[in-house]
């Protein structure tokens, strides 16, 4: 049942990516660089202070993982998160206030200023469907966490496509958000309601808000990572740079699907396992994670690496090739994203939340000197390019910490089998590329020549050499049986009476 509910979680949101990527490709072709990255920069403004919104979810998922009464975690969780999104608005329109009518903060654009506000109250409707996602995530109900998201994401991406084609631009597509977003607000209540409630419990109250010093910490520095940085990339350049890497985003941020939805599993699921001092357990979970990432996702990170030239600019269109780079460095910087994250939800599973706020702290010191050192003008003023290579340095600097610290407090057992599946994929890699390069092949013709080479060879030695065996082949064909997800859906959200 494990396996369906992180296909379920990983399964919706990758058909949700699909979706958002074609539907980012056509508005990215039709509306230009410099709407997409109005865009961008509007919700990267806004979110900054979504950090206010983050701060019970932690705790609630801990305490309902860990068998609290669920009536009373849900009442007291909803006043909570209730007066977190008051808070938010405050804090933005506060904040915009002040830029524009005390500091005179000069935004490029009368629409710029338009998006933000339309897109600060798409963001509050968007943040009360967190009060499903997160209880019924604590409850591992992927089906029913996801359900409302699933809906809102499909109208969103088809709407903004028929948006953007009727000559609809930034304001079209923020004012749409906010429209689709109080739509689904009444299928996220009829779920909601079914859930037990009970009266606010001030002793548990107590409880959620002796997490929040950590965890504030923890979500502000991560508002800070995820959203700042586009900001800093628009102040330092313009719009369109913004546009050109979140492009590249769109397309190349496919694969933090699967570290969020390993976080979204193992989080509750490593909480209730180390409470029960089931540590063999959680080192199983993890073995099997890294065998099916360095199995499978890593050969096909590579795959889109030697194709992300023509791939990207047969989708997006010759004016995003300053995309073409940071698009091969997320790929990179996601996939070093995947193979940390169970480590993180280790940490978080045992309650150290001062540790990874100890974390975050660190990754900020890092942030700070990274993005100036790549994209500043006073140093390397590589732009989108930049931006990249500051995500991949915060990714390489948290995975090494979680890793450390795991190994410290916890019971985890590193294996290096993965470690010698990544040296035969990369040295794979290599001898395509430098087979490319002396035989001095069209790369359009190397890519449809090479890439079976590539696999052959990859597959070939993990299979003859032990690496792969044909337990870990039925799982991938278990994990693609579609039947057993949709059953495990219909059971959940449509139980039999």
């Amino acid at each position: 049942m494990l396996k369906q509910k992180f296909l379920v979680q990983f399964g919706s949101a990758f058909f949700l990516k699909i979706i958002a990527m074609l539907a980012g490709i056509v508005v990215a072709r039709v509306a230009g660089p410099e709407v997409v990255g109005i865009i961008a920069y509007g919700t990267a403004y806004v979110s900054v202070f979504g950090f206010v919104n983050g701060l019970f979810s932690t705790g609630h998922i801990k305490l309902i993982s860990e068998g609290q009464d669920m009536g009373k975690c849900n009442t007291t969780y909803a006043y909570l998160q209730g007066g977190s999104i008051v808070l938010f608005f405050f804090l933005v329109s506060g904040w915009f206030i002040v830029q524009k009518y005390l500091f005179d903060y000069p935004f490029d654009s009368k629409t710029q200023q338009i998006v933000i506000i339309i897109l600060l109250f798409a963001i509050i409707a968007s943040k009360l469907l967190d009060f499903n996602n997160v209880t019924f995530t604590a409850r591992l109900e992927q089906a029913k966490a996801n359900y409302p998201i699933f809906v809102k994401s499909i109208i969103w991406q088809l709407g903004r496509i028929v948006i953007v084609l009727l000559g609809f631009k930034a304001i079209g597509l923020a004012s749409l958000n906010l429209i689709i977003s109080i739509l689904v607000l009444p299928l996220a209540w009829r779920l909601f309601r079914k859930l037990p409630r009970g009266k606010f419990d001030k002793s548990l109250s107590k409880q959620y808000w002796s997490y929040v010093p950590p965890i504030a910490l923890i979500v502000i520095v991560n508002s800070v990572l995820n959203y700042s940085d586009k900001l800093l990339l628009g102040h330092f350049t313009n719009v369109t740079e913004l546009g050109y890497y979140s492009a590249a985003f769109v397309v190349g941020g496919m694969f933090l699907l699967v570290s969020k939805a390993t976080g979204q599993i193992f989080f509750p699921l490593f909480s209730k396992m180390i409470t029960q001092k089931d540590w063999n357990g959680v080192n199983q979970k993890i073995n099997t994670f890294q065998d099916f990432a360095s199995i499978f996702i890593f050969p096909t990170i590579c795959i889109f690496v030697f194709i992300g030239e023509p791939f990207l600019l047969a989708i997006l269109g010759q004016r995003y090739q300053p995309s073409v780079w940071p698009f091969k460095i997320l790929l990179l910087a996601t996939y070093v994203s995947i193979v940390g994250m169970p480590y993180g939800n280790i940490i978080s599973g045992m309650g150290r939340f001062y540790l990874s706020a100890t974390i975050n702290v660190i990754q900020l010191i890092i942030f700070v000197a990274s993005i100036s050192f790549f994209i500043s003008p006073a140093f390397l003023n590589l732009g989108a390019i930049g931006l990249a290579f500051n995500l991949l340095t915060i990714n390489l600097t948290r995975n090494s910490l979680y890793l450390y610290f795991s190994r410290r407090i916890g019971e985890v057992h590193l294996r290096f089998i993965p470690l010698i599946r990544y040296l035969i994929t990369t040295s794979a890699l290599a001898i395509v590329l430098l087979l490319e390069n002396y035989l001095n092949l069209e790369h359009a013709f190397s890519v449809l020549l090479f890439i079976p080479g590539f696999l052959i060879m990859v597959y070939g030695i993990f299979y003859i050499s032990g690496l792969l065996n044909n337990n870990q082949i039925k799982q991938l064909f278990e994990i693609l049986n579609i039947k057993s997800i949709i059953s495990y859906i219909k059971n959940e959200i449509w139980p039999k009476k």
